[in-house]
């Protein structure tokens, strides 16, 4: 419940009160009174810029923590006016308030802690590795011993790849004394909540703040960009966090008419949207600068003067100045992001996690499907998405022509800014890129619409004008209520049994990790991991058939026997179907969820003869395949088998009568998708009675249940890695036939996330409770286990 809480209510607090105090220290040196809101949205800004010089250093979290509590305690002790009267944000914290939960709520609802988006684009696992790894060598390397943790860290340093989020995740996690990843959900939503703060302050030059607080509430939940965030997409939402501050701030400025301190107040946020995402920050800055001047012209009706340039050369001096650590790794990563396509992920591809280019139209924020990337399956849900955004895109027109009769050039730069970046950077980017563009653009979109909207107050089209903001403020949330039906969290109780098992074996030589788990790198971090299914890693998978290993399994017995005998520690899922380790390992730990091997003295394996299938963990010993393993063996030799206990496998896929509408799985052989509900069953042998396990392999958005002969055994539920099962209970079994089956309900009870999430099933299995056991026999005697059930036979020599 600790975690829990730090991870729901911990990190906003901590975070707004870390803000609140950097905010007001640098509102005292720059002498100046700031709106309350806006106070510790400059104190984000300000707290990452002051710990990042240490960590491009490579000196560790102790300066960042030393930096940002001085910085804090000097603004709360100095705080203009009292603590007490600048504590309150008034309803733009009110709109804040409500971003943070529901950006929240996957975490929430789930009642433990976690994050969101687990299986999808699992992006998130390198940004946590790289937060955590900030904390103790910064931006450097550091000694690191060869892992795949370290073979990623390594690989992301050298692109100049952007740290500013993770920098400000590490440390804040090293203040708490808490894990980054339970942290990581609360931090990206306390990001967005500072954003709709920023958004809410932005318009009360329109809006009376009530209705501010509305569209800056509306604009940040806007669906694309709250489908990154349920991803992890940390540095898109801190992206448009710090441009939503910049523009808040920059409103302010010009309301102080100091343009120095306005320059530097601008020059602030700007710097840490470039910490965040380096040269990728540069055309949401440049362009909003370009048209505040050009809206100052429209709406003043006045040409600048030489006066002006002297203010704008100090705010880019000033940026120039807080971006140093990062200047010098502007070139790297923009060739890097560009050779990639616009994609900066590892392995990524021109289009990335999507199924294809995303429409521009869904920058309107609405978008009546809980899968963003796929287009909208119903009729009506598609009319209706195809009406808000067409309100939505010409209610910028108003919007825009209130500004100029008000006079006010703020709405002005932010559309022209918008404007400008999908006009010159849009069309120059990868589809992977252009998803990210309209994902961080979307709010401000939004914004505009609603500001058109709101600002109609009198006679009919007013109440119109309510009611359209009305309408398609549901629309928003009827939206982003789809997308998190159809989220997935982490299951956190296996990634705890990922922690005991590397800590259990933290120095004790380099591990292989047989499981296609991307965040094994991050968890089983204390030890020296070695996870093959990874892209930087030091020993990749070697299957015994050449074939790509990218979204796939394999078993110990479908990879090269040398590849894995080379591991002092093999650590794999439990499961009914994966292959023992070979003879000179044994049993040394397990968990619910996990079972390491360490390897032994002896005796050396000679040769080794992979028997299992899939759904069959033992086959017969090929007579053929034994008389050649025994030719030629040395003195002393003798044969070993793994013969495993009794099982009985049922797939899925094979009930023709089954009821539903499951299709069978292209991912999975034997497999079904179970979207929707439905039930299948089929017939086993037993041939002999006892105590047996009931396993389920698939993937579990909502909860499945076991059964034998009808009645419930057990349930299994979570996102489960690929190919994996999960155990459902134990039951004792006569010999003879058993029915096997699973029943995934047809009803959606919207509680939790994931309530509508498309899941599978490949089989169902029960195994009898024994350990797999070793066998013996002198070679002399090899034809007597010809046909015998095995796992494998190896020729050993002790």
């Amino acid at each position: 419940m600790l975690r829990y809480a730090m991870a729901v209510v911990g990190v906003p607090l901590v975070m707004w009160v870390l803000c609140l105090g950097c905010g007001l220290a640098v509102e005292r040196l720059l002498r100046v009174r700031l709106a309350n809101a806006l106070v510790p949205l400059l104190g984000l800004c300000a707290a990452l810029i002051v710990i990042f010089p240490g960590y491009a250093l490579g000196v560790g979290d102790g300066l960042a923590i030393c930096l940002i509590a001085v910085l804090t305690l000097l603004g709360l002790l100095l705080a203009r006016g009292g603590l007490r009267a600048r504590i309150n944000p008034g309803w733009a914290g009110l709109a804040g308030l409500g971003i943070y939960a529901i950006y929240m709520l996957p975490v929430i609802a789930y009642g433990h802690w976690t994050w969101s988006g687990y299986d999808f684009v699992n992006d998130t696992a390198f940004e946590m590795l790289l937060a955590d790894h900030i904390k103790t060598f910064g931006t450097t390397l550091g000694n690191m011993p060869e892992s795949t943790t370290r073979d990623f860290v390594s690989a992301y340093l050298s692109t100049g790849y952007p740290l500013g989020s993770q920098a400000l995740l590490g440390t804040l996690s090293a203040i708490t004394g808490t894990d980054v990843a339970v942290l990581y959900q609360g931090f990206i939503s306390t990001l967005a909540a500072f954003g709709a703060i920023a958004l809410a302050t932005l318009t009360r030059g329109f809006l009376d703040a009530r209705r501010a607080a509305l569209a800056g509430f509306a604009a940040m939940a806007a669906n694309l960009t709250y489908q990154y965030a349920l991803q992890g997409n940390i540095k898109e939402i801190g992206l448009a966090a710090t441009i939503c501050i910049m523009l808040a701030l920059a409103a302010e400025a010009m309301r102080i008419s100091k343009p120095y301190t306005g320059a530097v107040l601008i020059a602030i946020p700007s710097a840490a949207a470039m910490l965040i995402y380096n040269v990728v920050a540069l055309p949401y800055i440049g362009a909003f600068v370009l048209f505040l001047g050009i809206g100052l012209i429209l709406a003043r009706r006045r040409l600048p003067t030489t006066g002006w340039a002297r203010p704008v050369c100090a705010g880019v001096i000033a940026i120039a100045a807080l971006s140093v650590p990062i200047l010098g790794k502007f070139s790297t990563f923009f060739q890097v992001a560009h050779a990639g396509q616009g994609s900066t992920g590892a392995g990524a591809t021109a289009i990335g996690q999507l199924l294809r280019k995303l429409p521009i139209s869904q920058i309107s924020g609405v978008w009546l499907s809980g899968e963003y990337r796929v287009a909208i399956a119903s009729h009506h849900a598609g009319l209706l998405t195809a009406i808000a955004t067409t309100v939505i895109l010409l209610a910028i027109v108003p919007a825009v022509a209130y500004a100029l009769w008000r006079k006010e050039p703020m709405l002005l730069a932010v559309a022209g800014m918008v404007g400008l970046v999908l006009l010159i950077v849009f069309p120059r980017a990868s589809p992977y890129a252009q998803g990210k563009l309209i994902a961080m653009s979307s709010p401000f979109v939004v914004l505009i619409a609603l500001v058109g909207l709101l600002s109609i107050r009198r006679g009919r089209l007013g109440l119109l004008g309510l009611g359209s903001t009305a309408v398609l403020c549901v629309g928003i949330l009827a939206s982003d209520a789809l997308a998190y039906a159809h989220d997935r969290v982490a299951p956190t109780a296996q990634i705890e049994a990922m922690s005991a098992v590397a800590k259990r074996f933290a120095g004790q030589g380099l591990v292989f990790w047989n499981e296609n788990e991307e965040y094994s790198k991050y968890f089983a971090r204390e030890t020296r991991i070695d996870s093959p299914y990874e892209p930087y890693t030091p020993f990749q998978v070697q299957p015994l058939s050449p074939i790509s290993f990218y979204g796939r399994y394999f078993d110990l017995d479908e990879q090269a026997f040398a590849s894995i005998d080379r591991f002092p520690i093999i650590v794999m899922r439990r499961s009914p179907s994966a292959s023992r380790p070979p003879a000179n390992y044994r049993l040394a730990y397990e968990n619910t969820y996990y079972q390491a091997w360490r390897r032994t003295a002896g005796p050396v394996v000679l040769a080794h003869l992979p028997l299992q299938r899939t759904y069959s963990s033992s086959e017969p010993v090929p007579c053929a395949a034994l008389r050649s393993m025994v030719k030629g063996a040395p003195k002393g030799a003798q044969l070993t088998l793994a013969i495993a206990p009794e099982e009985a496998f049922f797939e899925v896929a094979s009930d023709k009568r089954r009821w539903g509408t499951w299709p069978a799985s292209a991912e999975q052989p034997g497999g079904v998708v179970t979207d929707t509900g439905g039930h299948a069953e089929g017939s086993v042998q037993v041939r002999r009675a006892g105590n047996y396990t009931v396993w389920v392999q698939g993937d579990f958005p909502r909860p499945v249940q076991a059964e034998v002969d009808h009645r419930i055994v057990g349930s299994v539920s979570g996102t489960n890695t690929h190919g994996e099962w999960l155990q459902a209970g134990t039951v004792r079994l006569s010999a003879g036939s058993h029915v096997l089956g699973v029943t995934k309900g047809s009803g959606h009870m919207y509680f939790g996330p994931g309530e509508w999430g498309v899941g599978a099933i490949g089989a169902v299995a029960i195994r009898a409770t024994q350990p797999e056991r070793l066998q013996s026999i002198p070679l002399s005697r090899y034809t007597s286990i010809c046909g015998v059930q095995a796992d494998w036979v190896e020729l050993i020599q002790r």
